[in-house]
């Protein structure tokens, strides 16, 4: 797991992808409309679930296609344990049944690459107004 360690516990968003240049552009993207948050990576969905329950990210940005656990059984398994984790599914594939089954799994998002800016502002937005807590600085 790569960590930025502007803040030493927890983090503010949570990128789990086995793909280092998908979470380099999700990461550009994320700077572009906020300031300071400390965004830790991942690359596998064992990682994310451990990392999730850990660190309690206020965002997670969750694969859907991941070694050893995939993103959706991940997902599961982090919402038995923390119904209340904002979680949003990624993914190369839109297909109206991996839309559904990431929203009905209890996906807060999904969320198709290649990235759209907006797409990721619109996730960020849903987090604020679901917690009331300003996360974007730049819209």
């Amino acid at each position: 797991m790569t960590t930025d360690t502007t803040k030493p516990k927890g983090c503010d968003v949570l990128i789990a992808d086995d793909s280092g240049q998908c979470r380099d552009i999700l990461r550009a993207l994320l700077r572009t409309f906020t300031d300071g948050l400390t965004i830790r990576e991942v690359r596998n969905g064992q990682e994310a679930i451990q990392a999730c329950l850990s660190l309690n990210p206020r965002v997670t940005f969750l694969d859907i296609d991941m070694p050893e656990v995939d993103g959706l059984a991940a997902l599961q398994q982090i919402r038995a344990k923390n119904d209340d984790a904002f979680i949003a599914i990624v993914s190369g594939r839109s297909s109206a049944d991996n839309v559904r089954r990431a929203l009905t799994t209890g996906a807060n998002g999904f969320v198709v690459k290649p990235y759209k800016p907006q797409r990721i502002l619109d996730v960020l937005e849903r987090y604020e107004a679901k917690s009331g807590k300003k996360m974007v600085v730049q819209r």
